[in-house]
């Protein structure tokens, strides 16, 4: 999809289009439809069983072996394949603060978990669970919805690697916000023990309501009522009524402009750019090409749907923190009137940062991996996720959602520890809701068990974890500060 490795040509001109390969089918795992299935109570058995290999009290260990990579050299392998001018916006990001520099260490977290006593209870797991993967989105069904949203690290792994990297968000985020120590290890122990509990309930329930329960946003407000002070209660709804904004037809007004007749997606650069004037024909063939390869991966309910919008512009988009550098995307689609856009956002998907850990990927092409992965974690999913290849040299692979979709995520900085403990719970819970659909609801239930161990050994951990952080994001800083790394900040 992309002209010398760049989605809608950044690059050099594009290579001969690849023959497009069969969508990949996932190995099997677990008991299949003509399996007789175990009884809870001995799949429960055989997760409590697990704890003689891996009892609960070993996850409150972390220290940093001998071998560890440096987490600045880390990042800087990560950077070899990443578009070379915005590496130094990808660090800009990433130095703000320990919680910027945590969101954007997945790889160096990666290892370290993978250090870590590890069970043999494996889940489709986020592989980036930190609290700011979780937010608020339109299901298909436009009610608002609580899950996890990000998923390009997504991949069969222990349970446990994406509660750790939740937990421990918890506490860089409170150390961020100057809550005390005792309220730091409560909000990562709240965010354990959410997850424990949900999952209990979760083992009792009937697969297809498992397979069915989602969050839903009037769930979440009503759950806080009682519980939050006024002022979160008045932020909350304010996220809920700016996220029911952010559709396509809001975008329109904030990305794009008028121009010549037609709307063309306005630039901010170095944010939002055009390719080159003089390859912008060529620019615009790679990206039809790409929509072609796209539209090959939808059901054809959802290709009906595409069908009745044409293309009209593509931009180069930066988004995020630690994916910064990775090429992304958003492209303008119109319908059949001035006020009917649909728009597109393109990122790049490369291998997780779980898969030399955890395996590769049943999926060859990674935005496939995103996409499938995305899909069994949620209850509920963007209508228009798919998957494309690059025609360049490179051959990147790419995955296609909505750029905007009543988008929201809760403002974690201003949030006291009562509220930031809250939202452990919710983050938690919603958590559980994900591992219950891939993995053993009654194993990793009999594993965590029903007392207060888990929670604490978590909460241990996370604190450690936090320490960890914050020594690499002073070995990150330092690096700045020697020009040994690029860095632009404000980006």
């Amino acid at each position: 999809m992309a002209a010398g490795g760049s989605f809608g040509g950044m690059g050099k001109t594009a290579a001969k289009s690849k023959k497009r390969e069969k969508p990949a089918k996932a190995k099997r795992g677990g008991r299949g439809v003509l399996d007789l299935p175990k009884a809870v109570e001995e799949r429960m058995g055989e997760g409590r069983a697990e704890r003689e290999s891996v009892p609960l009290e070993a996850h409150a260990e972390w220290s940093a072996p001998a071998e560890r990579p440096d987490p600045v050299g880390t990042l800087e392998q990560q950077n070899v394949t990443r578009v070379q001018e915005l590496v130094p916006i990808r660090h800009g990001r990433m130095i703000v603060s320990p919680f910027t520099f945590y969101r954007g260490g997945a790889a160096i977290m990666a290892w370290d978990l993978s250090r870590t006593p590890t069970t043999g209870l494996r889940v489709q797991c986020c592989g980036d669970a930190h609290l700011s993967n979780f937010g608020v989105f339109a299901a298909p069904d436009r009610n608002l919805v609580f899950d996890l949203n990000d998923f390009d690290e997504t991949l069969p792994a222990p349970f446990e690697w994406d509660v750790k990297r939740l937990a421990a968000s918890f506490v860089v985020a409170a150390r961020d916000n100057g809550h005390r120590p005792k309220e730091q290890r409560a909000v990562a122990r709240a965010a354990a023990a959410s997850y424990r509990t949900t999952m209990a309930q979760l083992a009792t329930m009937r697969f297809l309501d498992v397979w069915y329960a989602r969050i839903d946003i009037e769930e979440i407000l009503d759950r806080l009522a009682p519980r939050a002070d006024k002022a979160a209660m008045k932020a909350a709804e304010k996220n809920v009524a700016k996220a029911r904004r952010r559709t396509s037809l809001g975008s329109l007004e904030k990305f794009a402009e008028h121009v010549d007749g037609s709307y063309r997606i306005k630039e901010v650069p170095p944010v939002i750019v055009h390719p080159p004037a003089d390859y912008a024909g060529e620019a615009e063939r790679v990206v039809r090409e790409g929509l072609a390869d796209y539209e090959r991966t939808l059901t054809p309910d959802r290709r009906l749907v595409l069908d009745h919008y044409h293309f009209v512009d593509f931009a180069r988009k930066v988004v995020g923190v630690g994916s910064v550098g990775t090429e992304a995307f958003m492209i303008l689609l119109m319908g059949d009137r001035d006020d009917d856009p649909l728009f597109l956002q393109v990122k790049e998907a490369g291998t997780s940062v779980l898969a030399p850990f955890a395996g590769d990927s049943a999926y060859a092409h990674q935005g496939e991996r995103v996409v499938q992965g995305q899909r069994v974690t949620q209850a509920a999913s963007d209508a228009f996720l798919g998957w494309a290849t690059g025609t360049g040299d490179l051959g990147r692979e790419f995955y296609v959602r909505q750029l905007r979709d009543m988008k929201g995520s809760a403002m974690v900085e201003t949030m006291t520890p009562e509220s930031l403990g809250h939202y452990g719970e919710i983050c938690g819970g919603a958590l559980a809701r994900a591992h219950a659909r891939t993995g053993d609801a009654a194993k990793l239930t009999g594993y965590i068990g029903d007392d207060d161990v888990f929670d604490r050994a978590l909460a241990q951990f996370a604190v450690a974890y936090a320490d960890q952080n914050e020594a690499d994001y002073l070995e990150f800083s330092r690096a700045a500060d020697e020009e040994r790394i690029p860095i632009e900040r404000g980006v």
